[in-house]
């Protein structure tokens, strides 16, 4: 499990927004940053948050696009970026092979084709988000406040705080997870100021842990 923990965080780096200007006597602006992260792209990694930042010494959170984590992150980032129903249903999907890599298969359990017939508003909610996106949904935000009497703790929100656009799209999820907790990093990256970066770092510290090794991924799919 350490070596997938050790794989999955290999090359994820915090660093100044500066550094990825080339120089250090280059200035930060909406063209060179996004020639920044054009070239950064070139070589494979990518940036959270993809937004330019206030200032060359914030800090940032590089890492290699294609990754365990990589695809997640990168979806998530653009997500964040555009607000498309398209990213937010590659967020989802990246979400769930993630939760793939780190539930046993053997322990998974088999979803109900339909919730009981005195289900809950709640509980109508959960089964969909379970059965429709298997954990992980990309809903827009009119039917997220038509249910806006619901309310657990453990449910997710990327972006937490919902656009005031009912036709905007959101990602939510319903159970604790890893790829749960890495977008719960995510959503810190972006609204956490200059410990942004350190947080997502920490959460996808955390979320390695609960990889499967590849070994015994493979005895059991």
């Amino acid at each position: 499990m350490q070596n997938a923990a050790n794989e999955a965080l290999a090359d994820i780096r915090i660093e100044p927004a500066g550094l990825l200007l080339g120089h250090s006597g280059a200035e930060l602006n909406r063209a060179s940053w996004v020639h920044a992260l054009e070239q950064l792209e070139s070589t494979g990694r990518s940036v959270v948050p993809r937004g330019m930042p206030a200032e060359p010494t914030c800090e940032v959170l590089t890492y290699r696009s294609r990754s365990t984590f990589g695809f997640l992150l990168d979806a998530a980032a653009r997500f964040l970026e555009s607000g498309t129903q398209e990213d937010a249903e590659n967020t989802a999907h990246e979400a769930r092979t993630v939760k793939a890599l780190t539930v046993i298969p053997t322990l998974r359990h088999p979803r109900e084709e339909a919730p009981p017939a005195d289900a809950t508003d709640q509980e109508r909610f959960d089964h969909r988000v379970t059965a429709e996106g298997n954990g992980f949904l990309a809903l827009r935000v009119a039917e997220l406040t038509a249910l806006r009497g619901l309310r657990r703790p453990a449910r997710g929100l990327l972006p937490s705080v919902p656009p005031s656009d009912p036709m905007a799209f959101v990602v939510v999820w319903n159970t604790v997870s890893a790829p749960g907790l890495l977008l719960s990093g995510m959503s810190a990256a972006h609204t956490a100021g200059e410990h942004g970066a350190a947080l997502l770092q920490s959460h996808l510290a955390t979320a390695a842990q609960a990889l499967i090794p590849e070994e015994l991924y493979g005895e059991w799919s």
